[in-house]
């Protein structure tokens, strides 16, 4: 709607997890490299943890991008409702890696059939990844347990798989609470919220990307998202949709003070 008017390519702020919008913080950057470095070098159980809208969910599409163009080296399942029961979870787990699966398959069918297929992708040189977004929504205690019981195959030169975690700050103590499962992760990573600089960048790089020549967003409006946001990713996106659409609506020519400032307070009203 507004993408013309502001010199856009297409929208800018949108919340999907679209992998060229990534801005590359120092912790975002050092999150992806532990994930890949997980992955290469065949580690056994990686946790990230962050707030909601942090850019777990796009640091998770960029590393599967990143893994795709080796595609011959790995086979990923990818799932992104763990709250499901654990019978359920694994066999959606063997799908997505290439495993046919039936509703009347027991978990003894289904844990034959999971190793049959990581000893598959073992004998072709593919190494197994299984990342589980939003981790945090697994309430079911039988669910973490049958994740340690996936990490149990192993060869006995190296670990058949990776297994990624992400999830918000609560998934830390549900794991720690399961000791046998909490021992098993290599490496760990928490993304905190952006500073205002980051902050300021994000928002220019996402312009950026969108083919925007020069600044939208003054150095006051960015400073007023820093203040409301947190610096959070996915607040920071909704502020700055909306103000775009309010300075076009208002023929602006640029996002400033007072129109992040109108935006603001109608957030609040509405919250």
């Amino acid at each position: 709607m507004y993408e013309e008017y502001w010199g856009f390519s297409e929208k800018p702020f949108e919340n999907t997890p679209d992998p060229k919008f990534l801005y590359c913080s120092a912790q975002h950057e050092e999150a992806l490299m532990r994930m890949l470095y997980a992955s290469r070098e065949q580690k056994g159980a990686v946790l990230l943890t962050g707030e909601v809208g942090s850019g777990k969910t796009l640091l998770s599409r960029v590393l599967i991008g990143k893994l795709n163009e080796e595609s011959s080296k790995y086979s990923v399942s990818l799932v992104v409702n763990p709250a499901i029961p654990s019978l359920d979870l694994l066999k959606e787990i063997v799908y997505q890696l290439g495993c046919d699966v039936s509703k009347d398959d027991s978990k003894l069918d289904v844990l034959h059939k999971l190793n049959d297929v990581l000893y598959r992708n073992l004998v072709e040189d593919r190494h197994s990844i299984i990342i589980i977004d939003e981790a945090q929504a697994i309430n079911d205690e039988t669910t973490f347990e049958e994740m340690r019981l996936i990490l149990n195959f192993h060869s006995n030169e190296r670990f058949p798989l990776t297994l990624l975690l992400l999830g918000q700050p609560e998934l830390k103590e549900k794991i720690k609470n399961i000791r046998q499962l909490e021992q098993r992760f290599s490496l760990r990573y928490h993304l905190q919220n952006l500073n205002f600089e980051e902050t300021t960048g994000y928002i220019k790089h996402r312009c950026r990307v969108a083919q925007r020549e020069g600044d939208v967003f003054t150095d006051t409006s960015c400073r007023l998202i820093y203040e409301f946001t947190d610096g959070i990713p996915r607040k920071i996106n909704n502020i700055c949709d909306l103000s775009l659409l309010i300075g076009f609506g208002k023929k602006a020519d640029a996002v400033d003070e007072s129109i992040t400032q109108a935006v603001i307070e109608d957030m609040r009203q509405q919250s």
